[in-house]
């Protein structure tokens, strides 16, 4: 299990584990599932909690994207066109397999520069259709060689060249918080997700629900010795939630949750992060 001294050999074993090359990929945090009742008592106390800063709230949507078959889903790995700034920001961003320790989840996170070529405008194509896009080749003109490295990797160039299906369309409201740790933040948030499926007659809700993120960052180059060095924060604050407000712990990603009813109406076989 990774340990707090943050050391080489600790960012190596984390790296071998998720299949990635550098640790300044690895994700690390917790989620908790928020019932609608609890959202302003959860609001109020991190306002209020010593030492959390409310930064900002955010309103953005992404576009999960998958193969017919949803072999990422099965993987458990997702991938996502993210539209920010009113949707005129556009990034494909990935989230290998990763593996639980004690509540929290470990797993890569990857993200092209901004993808110009794909803003859309009064148009009712907004959402991208994948005979205008293709996956492989934003991984080879737009984003991190380290990217396309790990998704080879973790998936396959077949199956890469496979992702020509964008059914998922979640729709975020997001209040942001920040922890100060010194090298380290932590940085908190309170999610409103709605998810929709996109089929042939437009959108069909799937789900809305609330969850309190809480990811452990580095201030500088994303360094994973500060994320490790400060992991007891972490933990604290994850467990006070659960604690105080009753929260279950969340082991799902957002498109496996919203997803999950249609993998298992469909018969196909359901899998998750691995556990430790």
């Amino acid at each position: 299990m990774p340990g707090g001294n943050g050391d080489a050999a600790t960012a190596r074993r984390l790296c071998r584990r998720l299949e990635i090359e550098d640790a300044r990929y690895i994700e690390i945090e917790s989620k908790r599932r928020v019932v609608p009742s609890a959202v302003d008592e959860v609001r109020k106390y991190l306002r209020r909690r010593r030492g959390v800063k409310h930064e900002k709230t955010v309103l953005f949507f992404d576009q999960f994207l998958d193969t017919r078959d949803m072999i990422l889903f099965k993987k458990g790995a997702s991938l996502r066109l993210r539209y920010k700034g009113g949707g005129g920001k556009v990034y494909l961003q990935y989230k290998g397999p990763g593996f639980r320790s004690r509540g929290v989840l470990y797993r890569s996170e990857f993200s092209s520069e901004r993808l110009l070529h794909l803003m859309r405008e009064e148009s009712r194509h907004d959402i991208v259709h994948f005979s205008e896009v293709n996956v492989a080749d934003i991984l080879d003109k737009h984003a991190d060689p380290a990217m396309g490295r790990a998704m080879r990797k973790h998936l396959g160039v077949s199956i890469i060249n496979r992702l020509d299906c964008g059914n998922l369309l979640c729709a975020y409201y997001k209040e942001k918080y920040s922890v100060d740790l010194g090298a380290a933040m932590l940085e908190p948030s309170l999610d409103q997700v709605h998810a929709f499926h996109l089929g042939d007659r437009g959108p069909h809700p799937v789900s809305t629900f609330w969850e309190v993120e809480n990811e452990i960052k580095a201030h500088s180059g994303n360094r994973i010795a500060p994320k490790l060095a400060h992991l007891d924060a972490l933990y604290e604050l994850d467990a006070e939630l659960g604690e105080r407000f009753g929260l279950a712990a969340e082991p799902l990603d957002k498109y496996h949750r919203c997803s999950s009813f249609f993998v298992t109406a469909s018969g196909a076989r359901k899998t998750g992060t691995r556990r430790k």
